[in-house]
């Protein structure tokens, strides 16, 4: 029972906020451990209701999967904007699930 008041927790806050990882959920629900957050995160992950965002080659977020966007990355500040990106000049035949676009933010390239 306890297992779907943190699901919904989750969904919750993947809804107010853009993307987080698994230890800034787990920080939000103080009073879950560790473990139940990654449990219902894969669970989430497995009904479709959240994604998982490669952010990096060592960093991972979730978000919900309610909405559909691109992101963009500053390299500088780690900044990570939601961005929407025409998909009409890519392969056709490919399934691409989200575009990480990395660049130089306005603020750091002052």
């Amino acid at each position: 029972m306890r297992t779907n008041i943190y699901k919904d927790q989750i969904v919750k806050l993947l809804k107010k906020k853009h993307l987080l990882t698994i230890a800034e959920i787990h920080k939000a629900i103080p009073n879950a451990d560790y473990s139940t957050v990654f449990r219902n995160v894969e669970q989430l992950l497995k009904d479709s209701t959240i994604k998982r965002v490669l952010v990096d080659s060592k960093s991972v977020a979730y978000e919900s999967s309610k909405e559909s966007h691109d992101h963009f990355v500053c390299n500088d500040c780690g900044k990570i904007k939601e961005v929407h990106i025409s998909r009409e000049s890519l392969p056709r035949d490919a399934f691409i699930s989200d575009i990480m676009v990395r660049g130089t933010c306005k603020n750091c390239k002052k």
